[in-house]
């Protein structure tokens, strides 16, 4: 795909910032720090959760099959647990931390009680595929899991780790179907979630067709590139903030926020709330599963 100065990347978790507020998704994707040049990204124990369990599975289903054991399954997650411990992962208690981490065990114990996919390898994919919308609009996403099950038939798996279910209207999977067949020829494609937390397998999703999903992502996109090119980023509530970027404006407008650590593959600084109003964790972030 040719460099595009004037391209507009979209994909599911960004889309569904702007949904939930125009000046949340402002902070998370446009805002940069301007002594740094990086964005900023928040971190709470729910999102510290799910960006852990993400990795995790993503590094143990792309492994080799000898290394597939569950001893192994749990020495990752120690790995990648230790990056978020303490104030790193937004906790506020050993007790809190404590409590998180068991979630992330019941959720591997969980996983590896379903032998699905103990016998199937995914098929080789981009870590971040992309499409060309047109109008400088480019969709990308990265997708949890996808494997062959016959001639041309593909079953794309996402995990959940969350405690609330995906929104009804959520275009998550159809857009990854969309994604899938941008790198796979003529593919048949099903989908489901797995909520790992609290269901032992798969739950079937139905998908839109791919026609009607590519309408739905262009015309979110161009109100998207709009916003952009217009510098109009209101919050939903039409006041000062909202639950969605409460958090977001104590850290980059009124100096309240802490800066933990830096990932610098993801060009961003991460913050934790210090002196706000937490009210706005009673909701589940809409990015709690992974900021892409």
């Amino acid at each position: 795909m040719a460099y595009n100065p004037n391209a507009v990347f979209i994909s599911p978790s960004s889309i569904s910032a702007f949904k939930s507020c125009p000046r949340a998704y402002y902070y998370q994707y446009v805002y940069k720090n301007p002594k740094t040049g990086l964005k900023i990204q928040l971190i709470n124990p729910k999102l510290a959760l799910g960006a852990v369990m993400h990795d995790v599975l993503a590094q143990f289903l792309r492994s080799s099959a000898v290394s597939q054991e569950k001893e192994q399954l749990f020495a990752i997650l120690n790995r990648y647990w230790s990056e978020i411990a303490g104030e790193k992962g937004g906790f506020s208690s050993a007790q809190e931390e404590s409590q998180y981490k068991n979630r992330a065990i019941k959720m591997l114990e969980n996983f590896w009680a379903n032998p699905h996919f103990k016998s199937i390898s995914p098929i080789p994919m981009p870590d971040f595929p992309k499409l060309d919308l047109g109008e400088d609009l480019i969709l990308t996403g990265k997708l949890d899991w996808i494997e062959k099950e016959g001639e041309n038939m593909y079953h794309i798996i996402d995990f959940k780790t969350g405690e609330k279910e995906e929104k009804s209207d959520s275009i998550q999977l159809s857009t990854y179907a969309v994604l899938a067949g941008s790198f796979l020829t003529n593919p048949q494609i099903r989908a489901s979630y797995w909520y790992l937390d609290r269901e032992k397998d798969f739950r079937a999703y139905e998908l839109s067709p791919t026609q009607e999903t590519l309408e739905k992502l262009k015309q979110i996109g161009l109100v998207i590139k709009n916003s952009r090119l217009t510098n109009s980023f209101r919050c939903i509530s039409g006041g000062d903030s909202c639950w969605a970027c409460r958090d977001f404006a104590a850290v980059i407008e009124e100096q309240k926020g802490k800066m933990v650590s830096v990932d610098y593959s993801r060009k961003q600084e991460i913050y934790i709330v210090v002196a706000a109003d937490k009210s706005s964790e009673s909701k589940e972030n809409t990015t709690s599963d992974l900021p892409f």
